[in-house]
């Protein structure tokens, strides 16, 4: 039986106590490369529909370092930002359970993230929430009965 990991989440860290989830690390933890079934990259979804930006165009950018037009609060985008990643685990379970082994005892990383909405706080989040079996992840959805 495996021990569980506690994860944490930080821009940088020292050199070999930190696996980097940004384009520059391991970029299958990407925002700009994990996909949603429904084609988008988390990035496009965060930055043009959670922020409002879609009104203005498609290309992701057009939000990137900007706040939202729409009106939500750093709260209400943080928790949007977290269920893609949530959605993105479940539609993915056992790259997350990759990640789960490859990062186990190191600091999950993101050096591009610069406000709280961060790749690396999401994931290990919901590493720390999840067992090594990640069948079900947790969301904001009841549950069938």
């Amino acid at each position: 039986m495996s021990t569980p990991h506690n994860f944490s989440h930080a821009r940088y860290a020292k050199k070999g106590e930190g696996y980097e989830l940004s384009s520059k690390g391991d970029s299958r933890f990407s925002a700009l490369y994990c996909r949603l079934k429904d084609g988008r990259t988390i990035e496009q979804a965060y930055q043009l529909d959670v922020k409002g930006y879609r009104v203005e165009g498609n290309d992701w950018k057009l939000g990137k370092g900007k706040p939202a037009i729409n009106g939500k609060t750093p709260d209400q985008l943080w928790d949007a930002y977290l269920d893609l990643w949530r959605q993105w685990t479940q539609e993915n379970p056992s790259q997350l359970e990759d990640l789960r082994a490859k990062a186990a005892g190191k600091i999950l990383t993101d050096m591009f993230a610069s406000s709280p909405v961060s790749q690396a706080r999401a994931l290990a989040l919901i590493l720390n929430e999840t067992g090594p079996n990640v069948a079900s992840v947790p969301t904001d959805s009841p549950s069938p009965q």
